[in-house]
């Protein structure tokens, strides 16, 4: 897999512009890998995420190919690098806990409406974040909940705008399921995958 870095250019006005359009700056991150007809889902295919960190100009991609970042406009970017990352159940085996990083959209689907609801309160967020990792295959050793901007876009006009609530998650897990979780570290972690949430980053406690 690969792991991209961008900086923005915020001075330009076609960046503020995208960042303010979750389906526009989508379409941007995609602009970067092969344009396939014959995908119907190739942000799926490829298990590209990415997420915009809080209060900067940078956003971190991670993609099962390689991307190509000259493909977006001339100086929309400021700077990036690439680079390959190789995660595998063994290295989830032998290094069990870590800290981590996540935006995520803390939220349920309505059985009887089959509408999706977010969570807007800490503890049921905190709830929804240890139910996924009973399911990954990892569990909390502690997780700070920090308010992130909610997600809006707009695809064409007759279509219900995007509204998608997010957080900040962040703190130490420790892995007890070691294939589980490295196929959510390789595909993502809950909904809004294509609109910056789901990207599990990883790093040595320290």
């Amino acid at each position: 897999m690969y792991l991209s870095q961008l900086i923005l250019n915020e001075r330009q006005s076609l960046v503020h512009r995208e960042l303010g359009n979750a389906h526009k700056f989508h379409q941007r991150i995609m602009q970067a890998f092969p344009d396939e007809d014959s995908r119907d889902n190739p942000r799926e295919d490829w298990h590209i995420l990415f997420r915009h960190e809080p209060d900067s100009d940078v956003v971190l991609v991670q993609s099962e190919i390689e991307p190509d970042w000259s493909k977006l406009p001339d100086r929309y970017l400021q700077d990036y690098t690439v680079k390959a990352v190789n995660f595998t159940a063994d290295q989830f085996s032998t290094q069990r806990v870590f800290q981590f990083r996540l935006r995520a959209n803390p939220s349920k689907r309505d059985p009887k409406t089959k509408k999706t609801i977010g969570f807007y309160h800490r503890p049921d967020q905190l709830a929804w974040l240890e139910r996924q990792g009973d399911r990954c295959g990892f569990r909390l050793h502690s997780a700070d909940v920090i308010p992130s901007p909610n997600v809006f876009g707009f695809k064409k006009k007759g279509v219900p705008p995007i509204r998608i609530t997010t957080v900040l998650f962040q703190g130490v897990l420790e892995v007890i399921a070691p294939e589980p979780f490295l196929t959510v570290v390789q595909q993502g972690l809950g909904r809004g995958k294509s609109y910056g949430c789901g990207l599990l980053s990883l790093a040595r406690p320290q």
